[in-house]
């Protein structure tokens, strides 16, 4: 039951945790805005944008509009914090969903998170959309993640430990998704590492994820293509790199899932130059194989431009997106326009 008293063992725990870290966190992060010492900030941004497939789907929309409180918790330590966030989405019925709710604890290079956040497996999933350099983040990402599901959320508990030239986490979670604890035994193990090599002029990142979970009666839509349930045995894993030379920046990843003796993958290449400090090109190609009979397996191509203004807190953007099969090529444009602010 999801709202009822029959959970048993750490479902019970989970469930308790998500609304505990829920009150706890909004009710000091309000008592912190009246503390002076006590640093609170309040941070958003709007995406509104324009789409045309140049078939059956055209019009204006706004993309994303989100809203976060995060700061210190007032404990005489500065090492805890918190964060609540949610968004006004139109791939959420243009309602407000609640996304981030957790609180975490860092000291030097060991941290702990523990709430409802995004779990770390992928790299592109872990970067804020507002700075990736094209509009959306890679379909492959936003199908074959453990979470991609429910908003890239779930609750649990995260252990991160950063080494002098890379880093290594381990989580636990529900397995349900956001927002939801049922008693459903869908327990998600997530690890995921890195290596970070740097010097003045080269930034070098490669790393790896991994994610195992015994489904029970979960949906994979963005898979499978339908509301149909999947239990059974869950393992993805993926692999991904990023070099930063000056202007330049190239990031790759690819990631698998086998769902039983079913296997859906994808990958995605992008490299982006920037111009000048205002202006960003981007080109990128990205391919994604999912379970779904219906859907168009061939590669896309994207090509990209970004104007900034004040920093990066406005920034106008235009992608267009081709793929070619053998009958018919298809494109994408869109242009966007976002506005990011903080108090």
């Amino acid at each position: 039951m999801i709202y009822g008293y029959h959970l048993r063992g750490p479902l019970r725990y989970f469930r308790a945790l998500f609304f505990f870290l829920f009150v706890f966190a909004f009710l000091l992060g309000i008592r912190s805005v009246s503390l002076a010492q006590q640093k609170v900030n309040w941070n958003g941004y709007l995406q509104y944008r324009f789409s045309d497939n140049y078939s059956d789907q055209a019009g204006f929309s706004v993309r994303r509009a989100k809203l976060w409180l995060d700061g210190q918790l007032p404990f005489e330590s500065d090492k805890w914090g918190f964060k609540l966030q949610s968004i006004f989405c139109n791939k959420q019925n243009f309602m407000f969903q609640l996304q981030d709710v957790f609180i975490d604890y860092k000291a030097d290079r060991f941290a702990i998170t523990a709430g409802q956040f995004i779990p770390d497996f992928s790299l592109q999933r872990k970067q804020p959309d507002y700075l990736i350099p094209l509009t959306e983040r890679a379909d492959v990402i936003n199908a074959l993640l453990p979470t991609a599901e429910t908003m890239g959320r779930d609750i649990g508990a995260e252990v991160i430990y950063n080494f002098p030239f890379g880093g290594i986490s381990i989580g636990l979670f529900n397995g349900n998704g956001a927002n939801t604890v049922s008693d459903k035994k869908n327990f998600l193990y997530i690890n995921r590492g890195f290596i970070n090599l740097k010097n003045k002029s080269t930034d070098f990142r490669i790393g790896y994820s991994v994610a195992y979970r015994n489904d029970n009666e979960l949906k994979f839509s963005k898979i499978f293509g339908n509301t149909d349930t999947f239990s059974g045995d869950d393992f993805r894993y993926g692999f991904d790199a990023r070099l930063k030379l000056s202007k330049f920046e190239f990031q790759t990843e690819i990631l698998e899932a086998y769902l039983k003796k079913q296997k859906a993958w994808g990958y995605y290449a992008l490299t982006d130059y920037s111009i000048t400090s205002k202006n960003l090109i981007t080109l990128s190609v990205e391919q994604l194989y999912d379970l779904n009979p219906s859907t168009i397996d061939d590669p896309w191509y994207t090509i990209g431009y970004s104007y900034k203004l004040k920093g990066s807190d406005i920034k106008f953007s235009f992608d267009d997106k081709f793929q070619f099969t053998t009958h018919k090529t298809y494109s994408l444009t869109t242009v966007q326009i976002q506005y990011f602010f903080n108090q």
